[in-house]
């Protein structure tokens, strides 16, 4: 009896042991001989519920583990993290390339059409790809319609001095057109020959199609397939703007080697987003403002090789007018005339499609005004013209210009009165008129051949294509000193651009003045490159009430638009206009 209880006391105590050991093997412990060190932690897991929950999970049979360890979960849950972290990070910055702009809507014809004669050429759904066409093949039976720009308003800001009819209607072929325009070139002996081994790209910041049906001129002018630098032109999409959108895609689906660039992403944003398409190697990105107004024939050609040639700067920019920098250095060397708004406080001129200043006369010296505020300077009536003085320079004392040089202020001169007074943005256009009239571009070429250091710093070397020492380019360049200045025109290698995104909001405090300064490279100035830019929004309210819209457009009807692409206004007759024979409002 007695050995009885012994072995039931044995089994008993046998029992309780494989319970034991059995409990212990489901926490599968790394080293068995650590047990006797348990942590805290261990311990609390060992008698938390959930823990062994999670234990009791079923694992499928073709897993190579043995139990489910919540060691395997944690772990899944960081690399799931830490990859989601590189793919989906929504702060690194976007790096598209040329490959990836959205839109092309490049033709395959090899010659512009009238826009008021073509035949309206075919159409599909834009390419995502730059390199194909979004023309239908021959009798696909898809056409897209012409634009038709809306009927003009009465009651619009804008207004115009040619004699158009009630409607806005304007017969282009009625002038006996001749190009009259006479300008020296500073092309070297045997003409400009477009550098090999790299690509040019006109990148226009796109919003506004009355400026830029004056500035197309001269986009065409400079493609490559015209003789020009340009092998592109990218129109980078900014504005919602329904009309505006329709007139450039009509404009770009019959113009070979125009783009449209960064519809559906930066229309609306800050220009940072534009930035983020200018990125391949050996290529030179020109920046172009949608209101850039003249470009003279050598300017870009004359800012490719600058930029060519020297290296160490970060980025170079034309010699614009209506630029508070080059504004007055433009004044002090020669570039400005004595010109004032018309005293008359109603229209003394016929209607006409005309820019040059000589035919107006001069301003009457009875109504020379000693003191008028430069920033709110009156304007006399919409669509007035600017009037010489006399040439003589004594007399600039008496504009804008001259009072302001007299006394600049405290402000910034980058935000100074030549920013905010749209006298003064007139005053240096009218005066580029009377220069192109005289034949006296060198009036603007100050600045001098600016030598580098050797080993200065420069762009990688296997992204940028280096000039030849003895070519053009560089002979009289403006460094800005690391303070800011106007990015309306300028040029700029990709690598640079890439090697710095992205870039600031403020694309123009970044660009010429804290990353020229972050890593020492300066931004420039080329003298010999001169473009004119119309107006910033500081000045637009009186600006737009000259007559200077007009004046760019016939400029560039008479010397520069082909034939079958020339200009007219998009607006109604100015207020108290009259044409030659008694049309007029």
């Amino acid at each position: 009896m007695k050995q009885r209880e012994e072995d039931v006391e044995s089994s008993a105590q046998l029992l309780s042991k494989e319970n034991q050991s059995s409990s212990s093997e489901e926490f599968d412990y790394d080293d068995s001989e650590n047990t006797q060190n348990w942590s805290t932690t261990q311990r609390l897991r060992h008698q938390s519920p959930l823990w062994r929950r999670l234990q009791s999970i079923p694992i499928p049979s073709w897993l190579p583990v043995r139990k489910f360890n919540p060691r395997y979960l944690i772990f899944g849950i960081v690399v799931s993290l830490v990859v989601t972290l590189f793919i989906f990070n929504p702060y690194s910055p976007v790096k598209p390339t040329q490959h990836q702009t959205d839109v092309d809507v490049s033709p395959a014809t090899t010659e512009p059409a009238s826009p008021t004669s073509v035949a309206p050429p075919d159409q599909s759904a834009p390419s995502k790809t730059p390199a194909a066409s979004t023309q239908e093949p021959e009798g696909s039976g898809k056409s897209h319609t012409t634009y038709e720009p809306p009927k003009p308003e009465s009651n619009s800001k804008f207004c115009t001095t040619w004699p158009v009819d009630e409607n806005g209607g304007y017969n282009l072929q009625a002038s006996d057109r001749v190009n009259k325009i006479k300008l020296d070139s500073i092309a070297p002996k045997d003409g400009w020959k477009k550098p090999a081994g790299i690509k040019v790209v006109g990148m226009v910041f796109y919003g506004r199609k009355r400026y830029v049906d004056i500035l197309d001129c001269y986009l065409q002018q400079n493609l490559a397939s015209n003789g020009g630098y340009f092998d592109e032109v990218w129109f980078m999409a900014h504005t919602k703007d329904e009309d505006d959108v329709a007139w450039i895609e009509d404009v770009v689906k019959r113009t070979p080697g125009y783009k449209i660039v960064g519809k559906g992403d930066c229309e609306g944003k800050k220009y940072s987003c534009m930035w983020n398409y200018a990125v391949e190697d050996k290529t030179i990105y020109v920046k172009i403002d949608d209101d850039i107004v003249y470009i003279h024939p050598d300017a870009i050609p004359q800012l490719v090789h600058t930029r060519i040639a020297l290296p160490h700067p970060y980025a170079i920019s034309s010699n614009l007018v209506n630029s508070p920098v080059t504004g007055m250095e433009q004044y002090h060397y020669g570039a400005i005339h004595p010109f004032l708004p018309d005293p008359s406080s109603k229209p003394s001129f016929l209607a006409a499609e005309t820019w040059r200043v000589s035919e107006k006369e001069k301003y009457p010296d009875l109504d020379l005004l000693e003191d008028y505020d430069l920033i709110k300077t009156k304007v006399p009536y919409r669509g007035h013209p600017w009037l010489l003085i006399s040439d003589d320079h004594y007399e600039l004392l008496k504009t804008p210009m001259g009072k302001y040089d007299q006394n600049r202020g405290a402000d910034p001169i980058a935000f100074g009165a030549a920013w905010k007074s749209w006298s003064i943005g007139a005053q240096q256009q009218y005066s580029l008129l009377y220069n192109l009239e005289q034949n006296k571009m060198q009036r603007y070429f100050f600045g001098r051949n600016i030598r580098y250091p050797d080993g200065s710093s420069a762009p990688n070397a296997s992204a940028i294509v280096k000039g030849d020492v003895n070519g053009p380019g560089g002979e009289q360049t403006y460094d800005t000193g690391y303070t800011r200045y106007n990015l309306n025109f300028c040029a700029v290698w990709g690598s640079d651009i890439r090697d710095q995104l992205p870039i600031a909001d403020d694309d123009e405090q970044d660009i010429t003045s804290d990353i020229p300064r972050r890593i020492g490279r300066p931004f420039l100035i080329d003298t010999r490159s001169v473009v004119a830019h119309f107006s910033f929004f500081t000045q637009q309210d009186g600006i737009t009430k000259t007559d200077l819209l007009d004046r760019w457009r016939a400029f560039a009807n008479e010397g520069v638009c082909k034939p079958n692409n020339l200009k007219k206004p998009w607006d109604l007759m100015c207020d108290g206009f009259k044409a030659e024979g008694g049309l007029g409002r």
